[in-house]
């Protein structure tokens, strides 16, 4: 019976500590502030390195099927500088690429940059995946549906993981990609600091065809320098 006291009190200390260790869990954001704080953080990091990859994409359709480069994030004008792949005609192929603004140059099977129209290709201007307006960033806030989705794994990244839905007139206007109908789905990893790491869209991109592209972000703010050729 002695010690009756020394366990009831005891017991009240693991109670309130207890307590104490519900008061200090955060609470959980909503995925789209979540989404919105991803897309400040993109932008506010002036340079990222962007991987783009796809899969089930048929083989002679026309289009960009994958790139890799560095991009300088700028409302005015945003650069890429890299490699792109993708078919013309069905002739794949991966070239050397510079975009600045509005303006590419790519080395089309010769030694020198050349400027070239990529809307002759139906082809995508990579510098304006870094525009804030129009670029990969902007897809964040506008999409649909999103949820929570738990964890996914990048490489040695666990990311928190946010699915949703875009509209086909948005993945058009980025990727030159689907005939601008439709519905696509989307899945987002973002770091602990609001870093978006990867963009997976997967839908309609061509007639009768789901196919899937994946978009991997690195290196916030590397130091990149990108000028004409």
């Amino acid at each position: 019976m002695r010690r009756l006291p020394t366990l009831i009190a005891a017991a009240g200390l693991v109670a309130v500590l207890a307590g104490c260790s519900g008061e200090a869990e955060a609470p959980q954001v909503p995925p789209t502030e979540q989404l919105a704080a991803a897309k400040t953080a993109f932008d506010a990091a002036k340079t990222v390195s962007l991987t783009l990859t796809s899969r089930d994409v048929p083989p002679r359709e026309n289009g960009v099927t994958a790139a890799k480069g560095v991009g300088v994030i700028d409302a005015t004008e945003p650069k890429f500088q890299g490699t792109i792949t993708g078919t013309v005609e069905g002739i794949a192929a991966t070239i050397d690429a510079i975009a600045i603004g509005d303006t590419a140059y790519l080395k089309l099977f010769t030694p020198q940059y050349e400027e070239t129209d990529l809307t002759s290709l139906n082809a995508p201007n990579p510098a304006q995946f870094f525009n804030p307006a129009t670029g990969i960033s902007s897809l964040l806030p506008k999409t649909g549906d999103a949820k929570d989705a738990g964890q996914t794994r990048s490489g040695q990244d666990v990311l928190d993981r946010i699915d949703g839905t875009l509209d086909g007139a948005l993945v058009e206007d980025l990727l030159h990609l689907g005939d601008g109908t439709g519905t696509f789905a989307v899945s987002y990893g973002l770091t602990e600091s609001n870093e978006l790491r990867t963009a997976t869209l997967k839908g309609p991109f061509f007639p009768g065809v789901e196919a899937t592209y994946l978009l991997t972000m690195t290196d916030y703010g590397a130091p990149a320098t990108i000028t004409r050729p």
